[in-house]
């Protein structure tokens, strides 16, 4: 079997729990831009964001769908779906009993084999609405993209 991609290890990693084959993944200051997170630095986010996602809802599934990279290798992006019931606490928050499946596109920047940049959107909000509605998590309101613009319209 070929090697596995920087982005199926990370879709295994997260699937799997395996905190430090996906702190392996990241670059200690890697950069994530998420609905809830813009711009937040530090690997350190990331892998408390992960196992909060896990502690949430015990049993997640993620499955990936599209994967594509630039043809030097420095830009990944992705398409995954996430299967969740809410069962446990998400930061502090109690649970809701609510289920769903959640679909989302992330880009990544990638260095020496490692993210360091992660953009998250998501086409299905289900997860979203969840963290915001039921637990009150604040949105990002004004998110610039952090990459140069290739082309504009007016």
């Amino acid at each position: 079997m070929s090697e596995k991609t920087v982005i199926q290890r990370y879709i295994m990693a997260l699937g799997d729990q395996d905190w430090a084959a996906l702190e392996k993944l990241y670059a200690p200051d890697v950069t994530m831009y998420a609905p809830s997170a813009w711009g937040v630095q530090g690997v350190e986010f990331l892998l408390k964001f992960c196992q909060e996602v896990h502690s949430a809802h015990p049993g997640i599934r993620a499955v990936l769908h599209d994967e594509f990279y630039s043809a030097d290798g420095t830009r990944g992006s992705f398409r995954f779906a996430l299967h969740w019931h809410n069962t446990g606490p998400y930061f502090g928050n109690a649970p809701t009993g609510e289920r769903g499946s959640s679909i989302e596109q992330h880009t990544v920047r990638i260095e020496d084999g490692r993210i360091v940049e992660q953009v998250v959107a998501a086409s299905t909000l289900g997860l979203h609405f969840l963290q915001k509605e039921a637990w009150g998590v604040a949105y990002v309101k004004d998110a610039v993209d952090p990459a140069p613009e290739i082309v504009s319209a007016p």
